[in-house]
């Protein structure tokens, strides 16, 4: 039996997905919030705390960054955790319409599976990226839906969730890729505030007020997301959206 192809347009799942956030916008957007400060603002204070780093210009002649040890291995062991936890957060509120924010540390029950998905996804796209950036983006989206799978059935292991998300993306890539795609003027919209902001302003002052600018980038975080799991409900036949006829002329 072959996988499920999704149908609908780009515009159409946006609706959908708007549609599902009516009367929900912030509460989801809230944890939409939390989920932005456990994997962008904790990293940043952990900098101001422990700013032992790595210089980058050394290794990358021209680059001038450096990263905190600290806030790295942060982020890299817990992206993946905190990835799963909105996503069993946005999967549990489209099913039930619950909007309890603390879900998204759900994901620490599968801290294990949820950091080798992660890590093997990033991986494999990175060597694929190796060859040009094409086939790393193909690579990214084949192993998007690894973590919704994992969410639906934590017991399935971390190679059957890759394989079945491979499995699931077979003739979906370029629907995933132009959906996500759509949401380009919203996310310049989105980030508006911050690119308009021209001042530096130092330590802890600078993390306040990239909360308080980056506010409208949690709604449209939301808007993502939620259209993100509808993409997963339609692919693994959980959601079928209902087509209007139109009345013959």
């Amino acid at each position: 039996m072959g996988n499920i192809i999704v149908r609908e347009t780009s515009a159409e799942l946006r609706g959908i997905g708007r549609n599902a956030l009516s009367g929900a916008w912030g509460q989801v957007a809230i944890a939409c919030f939390l989920y932005y400060v456990m994997i962008g603002t904790v990293p940043s204070i952990l900098s101001l705390f422990i700013p032992a780093s790595i210089y980058l210009g050394e290794s990358i002649p021209g680059l001038n960054l450096s990263i905190s040890y600290v806030s790295y291995l942060y982020s890299a062991v817990m992206t993946g955790v905190f990835q799963l936890g909105l996503v069993i957060f946005i999967l549990t509120f489209l099913r039930t319409r619950k909007t309890n924010s603390a879900v998204i540390f759900n994901g620490f029950e599968y801290f294990a599976k949820a950091f080798c998905i992660s890590f093997m996804s990033a991986f494999f796209a990175a060597m694929w990226a190796l060859l040009f950036i094409i086939p790393g983006i193909i690579a990214y989206i084949r192993y998007s839906q690894a973590l919704y799978i994992l969410a639906d059935d934590p017991r399935k292991g971390v190679f059957q969730c890759i394989n079945e998300s491979k499995y699931l993306m077979t003739g979906n890539k370029a629907k995933f890729f132009c959906m996500n795609l759509s949401f380009i003027g919203w996310t310049i919209l989105a980030n508006l505030p911050i690119m308009l902001f021209p001042f530096t302003v130092p330590g802890w002052l600078a993390i306040i007020v990239d909360l308080v600018l980056s506010i409208p980038y949690f709604f449209l975080l939301a808007y993502v997301e939620v259209t993100n799991g509808i993409f997963y409900e339609l692919v693994t036949g959980h959601l079928v959206a209902k087509r209007v006829e139109r009345p013959a002329a």
